[in-house]
């Protein structure tokens, strides 16, 4: 994760990147530190307000916190769900530390009122839907398990992620059908007349990743290396790390030491950066962000003003 973060410090130097887990104790302690000694050492209360997309665990970030900063039993005072949506307005304001006093607001999550239009639209609301960011109800299972190994593949091309879950000597696999035949296989998915379940394997693979491939994926590198026939290291000419990073290597990247790796990767994330800031800016000068309904609104509302200024003219 370090290239991330040296890439994220270099083009977003006013802002500061942290991974924390609720699940590690430690996690939280360094970004309550972070935010009370670091950011204000000389304040007599602090005020926190969280933000972030649905469904990311901004509730259960507020509740570990609060477990931290509170000696004793504290009730859980936030509500967590694993379906999106749970909090629909700005909480009261509760207490997440005594000494220093820090209070916390909880909020809804802030969502994009519009994922853009194709292809790349519909590609932004498969991630969200695997990340339990929108209702898995409005999304198939098998087409959210069939881009994940898609993705998972393309992170890491040699042994991915997902191997751990089939039958020992399992190889990769681009074909969704024998992948879930293999998922189901193993871990005794059976429907009535001996038929493997599929369906069931889907939704197990994408909740597995949700709990802890993930993670895996994250902290594994972002390059990896095949050996040929000859001893000769190979890199796959297509490489990745998360959903939205993803680029190509030539013949000219090569590294020969761990630290030519980290250069290597954040240099690749940097362009990534790059391209993802390039394209924003492409689709607000074009539009592209705006759904047909809000246009059709905005067409009304200026046609509306036009008639209304011809009017006072009159």
């Amino acid at each position: 994760m370090e290239p991330f973060r040296n890439a994220m410090a270099k083009k977003f130097p006013n802002q500061q990147t942290m991974f924390a887990s609720w699940q590690r104790p430690r996690d939280i302690r360094n970004l309550s530190e972070l935010l009370v000694t670091k950011k204000y050492p000389h304040a007599m209360e602090l005020n926190v307000l969280v933000i972030g997309m649905p469904n990311v665990g901004k509730s259960t970030l507020l509740n570990a916190l609060r477990n931290m900063g509170i000696k004793g039993r504290t009730p859980k005072a936030f509500q967590t769900s694993a379906q999106p949506g749970l909090t629909q307005a700005l909480s009261t304001r509760l207490k997440v530390s005594l000494e220093p006093l820090v209070y916390a607001f909880d909020t809804p999550g802030v969502m994009l009122p519009y994922l853009g239009r194709g292809v790349e639209g519909a590609e932004r609301g498969v991630k969200l839907a695997l990340i339990a960011g929108i209702k898995e109800g409005l999304y198939d299972m098998e087409a959210l398990a069939s881009y994940l190994l898609y993705r998972l593949n393309v992170l890491d091309p040699i042994s991915p992620a997902y191997l751990q879950l089939l039958p020992e000597g399992a190889t990769p696999t681009v074909d969704l059908h024998d992948f879930l035949e293999q998922l189901a296989r193993r871990m005794g998915m059976v429907m009535r007349g001996a038929e493997l379940d599929t369906t069931r394997a889907a939704v197990y693979f994408v909740r597995w990743w949700r709990e802890e491939g993930g993670l895996m994926a994250a902290a594994s590198s972002p390059l990896h290396l095949a050996q040929s026939s000859n001893s000769e290291n190979l890199l796959p000419p297509m490489q990745g790390w998360g959903f939205d990073f993803q680029w190509q290597l030539g013949d000219q990247d090569r590294p020969a030491t761990k630290e030519d790796e980290a250069k290597l990767v954040q240099a690749k994330m940097e362009a990534c950066i790059d391209d993802h800031l390039a394209d924003i800016e492409r689709e607000d000068n074009e539009e592209l962000n705006v759904s047909p309904t809000q246009i059709k609104k905005q067409q009304v509302r200026e046609e509306k003003l036009r008639r209304k200024q011809k009017h006072l003219k009159r």
